[in-house]
């Protein structure tokens, strides 16, 4: 989907109308259409009550069994929706008799329009400005249309089979197809929905506006989107922010990741901060569940959808009849972060009554066909009965376990009874007492209870009204059952920390810069020095020299090792020719002085050459690169990596949109796989993590500090050494503007 974009904002009041109609004319609609004929069958799905449709065509007395009329000014009657399958080049000049005819809502299908070129984006734009005018709350174009499963009303230009499953999971997609695949699978897996929309190229209503309605929308409990591209960024972020709040999760899946290269000619934070780099920040910070496939998307928008209690911690106990099974949960486990505690002492006890002598009884516990063999006074099967017992562990945040992927596929009559003195093994009892007692299991368990199929098999809908009937939601499969755990986890965690962050993010302070003068660019070294100065950032100590005589007096000064850099705004990356000189000695300190400037003379003569910069050599510490960047969609961007001259070998960064908190920027620090490093493993000592992010901030506040003329602002390396923090180099690029 290409689009421009959209400008105003569509209440939800119009929204939840545009998704309720009773009554549709579809303009253009012909027998000799697919996506007319699939249209005029979704509207007529079972369940969907008398909604009226009224097909326009000039040219046909009916289409599909229902009576046409020539021109919308001709149907009688209010109508709630027109739905336009006429070509791009026709769509705008049928507005005015939508509006004519007292049509307020409006669903467009033609592509050719902002994903066709600019003579599309055109075509596109007076379209919107037309519907804008005459008050049309227009869908589209390149839409499919939307399935409103709750409300029965299905205007989708799909081919969909009954029956339609409601449920509490809503679907904005843009792309077309990628909405009815989503759709099969949600229906397949017994994930209902509320609402399901193709946004299409969103003229008018956008994703963000469909968002913002379903935040208040009853019946949606959780928002799945498929996003090609985030063009209100800030509202995406403010959205998100909202639904965090009131604890409806968003899980998103983002394509066209890109790495957009370095801004403002800072190479180290611009190839760190890439566009899918900050994406995946600003859905970080704001509790939206990133996920990286449909599949993952829908099993995981699934479990928030059905589970009235999510994990408060990691720790996972697991209880199933699949030796295969542990070994692949475990092996998840690890890759996932879940924690697999060992049972407890009272819980073992409880568990040995059920089983015989020789079992195992480890965490994940492979019941086997041993568990069957112990008598049992109701119609469950060991692992049912022994989950029961593992939920009440203290020692447990929530349990899961595996169901035979045999009973999805056909509906098996019953299943073993238990062994009793009076009954034999091949006594069976029917499954759906068993489902009874294993969903109250479920509901009257301490904590929550996760139950998923071995493998992503459909659910067909005898087992699906069997599950559903007894309050059992199930899984599609182990790995994207374990991942669904693990995003429920993180955006617990997310919500919860979300509720506790009282404290506003740090402000820029106001710095007065007389003598402003307007040029765009690097700013030299010695400047940027300053700045972060001002802002209380920590800067190792340095003389702006402009002679071997003052090198000297210098080298006496900050001995008795020396770092020489030439300092020059035209050069950013020094080291790159030749310009610094480090380990230097006093007595050198003249040589090292000559040895830059002819470098800067001789491999960059266009150089305004402002000096050359001495500063003490400090000891071997951990480094850190921290920069703020100007993103144009997002705003400024603080990026925190492990830094020195390997930053873009390693790629270990943690990223945030602006702004942030103290208690953010600690989170940013433990984030990095250099933390241990830079917390004290191996010998290092540790760093002091509230002055560190003091010192983060206050970065931050001088980068701010520039407005709207940053670029970027990078530290790197900012040395840490306990509560040692220096800025040992500084590069600043602005658009318009910086001290003189």
């Amino acid at each position: 989907m290409t689009a421009t974009t959209t400008t105003t904002r569509i209440a939800p009041a119009s929204l939840k109308a545009l998704f309720s109609p009773r009554s549709i004319a579809v303009i253009g609609a012909s027998e000799s259409s697919s996506w007319a004929r699939w249209l005029f069958n979704s509207v007529a799905l079972p369940g969907q009550g008398a909604i009226r449709i009224v097909p326009v065509n000039p040219n046909r007395a009916t289409v599909f069994g229902h009576a046409a009329v020539p021109s919308l000014r001709e149907i009688e009657g209010p109508i709630d929706l027109a739905f336009i399958m006429t070509p791009a080049s026709t769509v705008a000049g049928i507005l005015p008799d939508v509006a004519a005819a007292g049509i307020r809502y409006a669903v467009a299908l033609a592509s050719g329009f902002a994903e066709a070129g600019d003579s599309g984006r055109n075509r596109q734009d007076e379209l919107a400005q037309t519907a804008r005018h005459l008050g049309i709350t227009l869908l589209g174009p390149n839409t499919t249309g939307f399935a409103n499963v709750r409300a029965n009303a299905v205007p989708w230009a799909v081919a969909v089979s009954p029956p339609l499953l409601a449920g509490p999971v809503a679907g904005v997609f843009e792309s077309g197809s990628m909405t009815r695949a989503a759709f099969e699978f949600a229906q397949a897996h017994a994930i209902g929905t509320s609402l399901w929309v193709s946004v299409g190229n969103a003229a008018v209503v956008s994703t963000m506006d469909i968002v913002e309605y379903l935040l208040e929308d009853e019946d949606t409990k959780c928002i799945a989107l498929f996003l090609e591209s985030l063009r209100e960024p800030v509202r995406f972020m403010e959205l998100a922010r909202r639904a965090l709040t009131i604890g409806k999760p968003i899980v998103a899946m983002k394509t066209g990741r890109s790495a957009a290269g370095s801004r403002a000619g800072l190479a180290h934070t611009g190839a760190l901060a890439t566009d899918d780099a900050v994406v995946d920040a600003a859905m970080r910070q704001t509790g939206v569940v990133r996920v990286h496939s449909i599949e993952e998307l829908l099993v995981t928008a699934g479990l928030f959808g059905y589970s009235p209690r999510l994990p408060k911690g990691r720790r996972m106990g697991v209880v199933t009849s699949s030796g295969g099974g542990c070994s692949v949960i475990a092996d998840r486990a690890q890759d996932y972060r879940l924690e697999l505690p060992p049972f407890g002492d009272e819980t073992v006890r409880r568990m040995k009554e059920l089983l015989p002598p020789y079992a195992t009884l480890v965490n994940p516990l492979d019941v086997t066909g041993a568990g069957n063999s112990v008598a049992r006074k109701r119609p469950t099967k060991a692992e049912d009965d022994l989950m029961e017992i593992a939920a009440q562990d203290a020692g447990f945040d929530f349990m899961f376990s595996l169901m035979n992927a045999s009973f999805l596929a056909t509906r098996p009559a019953a299943t073993p009874a238990p062994q009793t003195a009076s009954a034999s093994p091949a006594v069976l009892v029917p499954i759906d007492r068993r489902l009874e007692i294993l969903g109250q299991i479920v509901a009257d368990a301490p904590v929550p209870v996760f139950l998923a199929s071995s493998t992503c098999l459909d659910v067909a809908p005898e087992q699906r009204a069997m599950l559903m009937g007894s309050g059992i939601h199930l899984l599609a499969g182990v790995d994207l059952a374990l991942v669904a755990i693990k995003h429920a986890c993180g955006w617990v965690q997310s919500r919860d920390e979300h509720a506790r962050e009282s404290a506003q993010a740090e402000q820029p302070r106001a710095v007065a810069q007389a003598g402003v003068q307007a040029i765009s660019g690097n700013w030299p070294e010695d400047l940027g020095r300053e700045l972060l100065a001002q802002h209380g950032v920590p800067v190792v100590p340095s003389s702006l020299v402009r002679s071997e005589q003052e090198a000297i007096a210098a080298a006496a000064q900050h001995g008795p090792a020396l770092a020489v850099k030439i300092c020059a705004a035209e050069i950013a990356h020094k080291t790159d020719i030749g310009g610094v000189h480090l380990n230097v000695a006093p007595s050198d300190a003249g040589a090292a002085y000559r040895a830059v400037c002819d470098a800067a003379a001789s491999r960059a003569p266009h150089a305004q050459v402002r000096g050359v910069l001495i500063s003490p050599m400090r000891a071997p510490a951990t480094e850190l690169l921290v920069g703020v960047t100007a993103d144009p969609l997002f705003g400024n961007i603080l990026t925190v990596a492990m830094g020195g001259t390997w930053v873009e070998v390693l790629k270990d960064a943690s990223i945030r949109v602006l702004p942030v908190s103290h208690a953010q920027v600690k989170g940013m620090l433990s984030e990095l796989k250099g933390a241990p490093v830079l917390f004290g493993a191996r010998g290092f000592e540790s760093a002091d993590a509230d002055q560190l992010a003091q010192a983060v901030l206050s970065i931050v506040s001088a980068a701010q500090s520039l407005g709207a003329n940053l670029e970027a602002l990078e530290v790197n390396p900012l040395r840490v050494r306990g509560r040692e923090i220096e800025a040992l180099d500084v590069m600043i690029s602005t658009r318009g503007a910086h001290p003189t």
